[in-house]
């Protein structure tokens, strides 16, 4: 009896076998597009998944919520993958530098070095590329802003962190890996073309894999024709099946073995253009909206335009929305009555016309206060860093003012938080300015690890009481624009320029073509 207790107890310590994995791959012929389907079993421990540029980041608004959408999924799936004995692979490419000393990076150096072999010279007609960026008609401006992986994104005590071909290689063969299944951004562009990515682990004869349900495009959208960025990874997943790589949809590879809960609800709607209350799309002319949920095909959307939370009783989303003003979108998505995605949210301002320039610049005055970025003691500011007291006609550096790729020759620079007050003559009647976040960043390495921080709230407050305010604005945004009328007999104006409530890291920003206009 004592032996057999032991033969129990030892059978219930014993580490269970990895299930047999059957993947699903997916090809289409390359002239006809049908599709073909072909199985292949192969032990998980002999897999790995690569996650390639799961960013924090993107110059495209649009395109860094379109991560932040996928994120959750992919955490999901990468959970599953480590527990069924998988190798994770998180590769942030342009930014894998920053994660000097986790051991997740560090391990990767104590590989042998190993010969990569070049056993298939793989060729791939040119991929469809709509751009890079899905905010339509106001395109958002280039620049290299992300320093890091997504916050979101879970890095497992035992994952790796390579960034080459050689260093992926050498992981393979470490761990005797066979397959390698992709998942991760943008794919045209970072999963073909990176040292880690797909292409170039091919050519060594490793079988590659992307996960289609786990990817998204480097985008573009073109309402009036249809085009959207779901459409775009639809046709880049479809480039890869015909010319490159098989696909599988690695949710239902998942759940086939127990790993992947179909009552899961993590997946949002998505918008497009998809700004944000601190990213918010700025717009003078009337924008098209389109709502998506290509992984719950079936569910109705349901919106609000006025901020109120989305029910199954609220609007019907039958098409794409135009909208003319400034509106707080909140959309979700129901299934007889469920939710089956999670909320999302939009953000979206109209920008007034042109104000006209100044007849009294407020470089041209004396503040009757004037408070800047650093320590005051008595009414004397000490200045924090590099920041400097607010600079006439100039930026807060010393640079020209420059706001959206635009100079502009009169104004004022500072850094926030800064407050400057002037005394309101009888006869000034409108305070005038456009204003945003300075682009002396983007001209240094086009603003690597460091634009996507300046965010910025501009206010405009006569006798105490706000009058007008800008939305959190960023680097390279459109100049938002101030047309305030002036009450009689007001007697104090205040500037307010504020850090969005993220902090003030690099929260340089400009008062351009600011001023008082004494004309009727």
């Amino acid at each position: 009896m004592r032996l057999l207790a032991l033969l129990v107890l030892a059978a219930t310590l014993m580490p269970l076998p990895c299930a047999a994995l059957t993947l699903d791959l997916q090809r289409r012929d390359p002239t006809t597009g049908a599709v073909n389907l072909r199985p292949e079993k192969v032990d998980p421990k002999r897999v790995g998944v690569i996650a390639v540029d799961v960013w924090n980041y993107h110059w495209c608004k649009t395109a860094t919520m379109r991560v932040d959408a996928i994120v959750p999924r992919i955490n999901k799936a990468l959970n599953a993958a480590r527990e069924l004995g998988m190798t994770v692979m998180l590769c942030p490419s342009d930014v894998v530098d920053n994660y000097v000393g986790y051991p997740q990076r560090e391990a990767v150096f104590a590989l042998p070095q190993i010969a990569v072999p070049n056993v298939i010279n793989v060729t791939c007609p040119p991929v469809p590329d709509a751009g890079g960026c899905a905010c339509g008609r106001e395109r958002c401006a280039g620049n290299y802003g992300w320093d890091s992986m997504h916050p979101g994104l879970r890095i497992g005590d035992e994952d790796l962190m390579p960034d080459t071909q050689a260093e992926v290689y050498a992981i393979c063969q470490k761990f005797g890996l066979t397959h390698l299944i992709y998942v991760g951004f943008h794919t045209q562009v970072c999963l073909l073309g990176k040292p880690m990515g797909l292409r170039a682990m091919k050519s060594t004869g490793l079988e590659c894999v992307l996960a289609r349900d786990m990817t998204d495009a480097h985008p573009g959208y073109d309402p009036s024709q249809n085009f959207t960025p779901d459409l775009n990874t639809e046709q880049v997943v479809e480039h890869f099946e015909k010319h490159l790589a098989p696909t599988i949809h690695l949710q239902s590879e998942l759940a086939k073995l127990g790993k992947w809960d179909v009552e899961w609800v993590g997946d949002p709607v998505r918008i497009t253009p998809w700004g944000t209350p601190m990213r918010p799309h700025l717009f003078e002319q009337p924008i098209t909206v389109t709502l998506t949920t290509p992984l719950q095909p079936d569910a109705q959307i349901r919106y609000t335009l006025d901020g109120s939370k989305p029910t199954p009783a609220s609007a019907l989303y039958t098409k794409p929305l135009v909208l003319e003003d400034t509106a707080r979108l909140r959309v979700t998505a129901f299934l007889a009555g469920r939710a089956v995605c999670v909320e999302s949210e939009g953000s979206f301002a109209r920008m007034d016309p042109l104000p006209p320039l100044p007849d009294v610049a407020i470089g041209d005055l004396q503040p009757l206060r004037n408070v800047g970025f650093g320590h005051t003691y008595g009414g004397t500011v000490r200045y924090s860093g590099e920041t400097k007291p607010p600079q006439k006609d100039r930026s807060n550096h010393g640079h020209e003012l420059k706001i959206n790729r635009q100079t502009y020759r009169v104004g004022i620079g500072v850094h926030a938080p800064c407050a400057l007050m002037y005394e309101l003559k009888p006869n000034y009647k409108r305070f005038v300015a456009l204003v945003g976040a300075d682009e002396h960043v983007v001209s240094i390495s086009n603003g690597s690890n460091l634009a996507m921080y300046p965010s910025v709230v501009f206010k405009v407050f006569i006798d105490g009481k706000e009058a007008a305010a800008s939305p959190v604005m960023r680097v390279l945004s459109p100049a938002w624009r101030f047309n305030v009328r002036i009450p009689e007999g007001a007697r104090i104006i205040s500037l307010a320029t504020m850090n969005a409530g993220d902090g003030s890291r690099e929260d340089f920003a400009d008062w351009a073509n600011a001023g008082f206009v004494v004309r009727q």
